[in-house]
């Protein structure tokens, strides 16, 4: 289908119109020659892609950097890894804006701090008016790039819908045919999601500690999304717990200003189509320089969601503030944030080691237990619900003491955390 879409291949039947430049990445190395060197390749590739020399000597630099192979530029691609191979190649193809981008599977190779890099172009292309056609076996990945999901099962499309939808009815098929995935998952609780509404178990990965990221077998929501949507729906518009779940309390919520920081996830799945609905564009960089001057007046929103840039703020107060500013009054904000249990919060601006989280984002505060009274303080009442308790305080991920482990460690092998949800009213 990508290479129909491409113009590799010819319909047998049917019809496929495209408007614009198209940037495919089918299969790695396509377009290069082993025997060249990644200098004179990335000219080759650039020249099939359409790329005239003098725009690719001006984005050379550029292309060099975000591969990251100034070491290896004049050795022959040959011998490169597969990795390094997907770097050149989605460094050369993503240096311009294309109109449609086709992605096959590319960001299931290299490191998780490349793929990480991916996903971030990937949002940036996206944001600003990109078309973004990804083939992937990752339900992740779809979950956090994608807005329509078509699901093909031997040749024979099965599903074509809303990203949360199709998912939820794919992990459904695999836990009831794959037994072998479900034994390599082990369950850490049984009990209601508050996103689906279903009882269900909440798995994770055998190898993995973050025990938070459990996910609903029924829907796929984390642990603590649910924890979220269950303290907002029960402490925040009163709703019983037999009742409360994202998708049969939309009738409750309808009527409601939300401002959601954002722009994927549970949340966003249910709550886009009501009209009050908002949210911030960009990457989680983008997102984070909005949330320090909303372009939004005072007293606009009933709810705004937060679930964790709150960690990368060098003037955290700041944004508080304007989280309050554009409040209504008895307007709620719903964090999310990891928090350090059983110490206090630890700002990082003066403090030598650097820790990075998420998109290569900078970690400046470590919530503490007095995360409340920095809500307080900027005309919040705050209080803090412990949902599920896995980890002893001393269990909890502790960078500055493990701070060279953290660095050779995929945070998802290491960061522990309890899921704990804060619910902040405006008071004034």
């Amino acid at each position: 289908m990508l290479k129909i879409i491409s113009g590799i291949l010819t319909p047998t039947q049917g019809n496929v119109s495209v408007t614009g430049t198209i940037a495919p990445l089918i299969e790695l190395g396509a377009g290069f020659d082993g025997d060249l060197t990644a200098r004179e390749n990335i000219f080759l590739n650039g020249a099939i892609l359409g790329y005239k020399k003098d725009f690719l000597e001006e984005k050379f630099a550029s292309i060099v950097d975000f591969a990251e192979l100034w070491e290896f530029l004049d050795m022959p691609i040959k011998n490169y890894s597969s990795g390094m191979v997907a770097r050149m190649a989605f460094a050369i193809a993503t240096v311009v804006k294309p109109d449609v981008l086709i992605v096959d599977e590319i960001l299931a190779v290299g490191d998780f701090m490349f793929q990480q890099k991916c996903e971030q172009r990937i949002r940036e292309l996206m944001s600003e008016g990109t078309t973004v056609v990804i083939v992937s076996h990752s339900i992740e990945q779809i979950e956090s790039l994608c807005d329509r999901v078509l699901w093909i099962e031997k040749s024979k499309v099965q599903m074509i819908g809303r990203t949360y939808e199709v998912c939820n009815a794919y992990r459904g098929m695999q836990d009831t045919a794959d037994s072998k995935s479900v034994k390599s998952r082990k369950t850490v609780v049984k009990e209601k999601c508050f996103a689906c509404g279903n009882r269900a178990e909440f798995r994770i990965d055998e190898e993995a500690t973050l025990v938070r990221e459990a996910c609903c077998t029924k829907c796929g929501c984390s642990i603590r999304v649910s924890d979220a949507a269950r303290i907002y729906l029960t402490k925040g518009l009163g709703l019983p717990e037999t009742k409360a779940s994202l998708q049969s309390a939309e009738s409750s919520i309808d009527g409601k200003t939300i401002l959601n920081c954002s722009n994927y996830g549970v949340f966003k799945e249910h709550f886009c189509r009501l009209p009050g609905y908002r949210e911030l564009s960009g990457n989680e960089k983008e997102r984070c320089r909005l949330l320090y001057d909303l372009p939004y007046t005072d007293n606009t929103f009933d709810l705004l969601l937060n679930e964790e840039l709150m960690a990368y703020f060098q003037n955290p107060k700041k944004v508080y503030e304007e989280c309050c500013r554009v409040l209504k009054k008895n307007g709620i904000l719903l964090l999310t944030v990891p928090v350090h249990e059983g110490r206090r919060t630890k700002f990082r601006e003066n403090l030598k080691k650097t820790v990075y989280r998420g998109e290569g984002m900078k970690v400046y505060v470590d919530w503490g237990d007095d995360i409340c009274q920095y809500l307080e303080e900027t005309g919040f009442q705050a209080k803090m619900y412990p949902c599920h308790s896995f980890h002893k305080n001393d269990e909890i991920t502790d960078v500055d003491r493990d701070y060279e482990k953290s660095l050779k460690t995929h945070p998802l092998n290491f960061y522990k955390y309890n899921s704990i949800v804060i619910i902040a009213k405006k008071s004034k």
